[in-house]
């Protein structure tokens, strides 16, 4: 190999790594809300009925919520006492209700666009990745469970899902535990 075929090797090496480290760049937490938005407007442009985009929802909550996560802060302090089978019924509970709201918010796509920030929040071992839908922002906060990253949260104008969870539910789980909330979450959860 001569000098000029050397260097040449070296240079197209060169051209070629940043698009490799431009490849290998892209936030693992991004790209999940990515591909959740693909699935959330995958539902919307279905054109179901209620019940219908409910039951698409519920495997769409699952993959990519930490759901057993979610559940032990909604429940709060009652969740290190509870049998696994309680806190088996309160995931099933509180998954169905994610995506009854999730059927209730998104209902038909009409063209909305959903812009996903390239760079996320770091927040210790969490981040939050900023979502535009149209003119409205969401951020979800997420963190590494089962070794992927899944939804914890979802912040709107300010707010968190998960506080305004707790604090509607505190009252049930206190009075009548985590069977009284999910009879409190079927009830709100009827779809109509």
């Amino acid at each position: 190999m001569t000098l000029r075929t050397h260097s040449l090797a070296a240079l197209l090496v060169a051209l070629a790594a940043p698009a490799a480290v431009q490849a290998q760049a892209g936030d693992p937490a991004v790209a999940r809300i990515g591909s959740y938005d693909d699935g959330v407007i995958a539902i919307m442009k279905a054109k179901l009925g209620a019940s219908a985009r409910t039951d698409r929802f519920e495997p769409l909550v699952k993959s990519y919520y930490d759901m057993p996560g979610i559940a032990a802060l909604v429940v709060g302090p009652a969740w290190s006492s509870a049998s696994a089978s309680d806190k088996a019924a309160a995931i099933a509970a509180l998954t169905r209700h994610s995506a009854v709201s999730l059927a209730r918010n998104f209902k038909e796509f009409s063209g909305e666009r959903f812009a996903v920030a390239p760079q996320p929040i770091a927040h210790g071992a969490e981040k939050v990745v900023k979502v535009t839908i149209n003119s409205d922002t969401l951020f979800y906060r997420m963190r590494q469970a089962g070794g992927t990253w899944k939804v914890v949260d979802v912040i709107s104008g300010g707010v968190s899902n998960l506080a305004l969870q707790r604090a509607d539910l505190a009252s049930t789980v206190q009075s009548g535990g985590i069977a009284a909330l999910v009879k409190k979450l079927a009830q709100l959860d009827t779809v109509k």
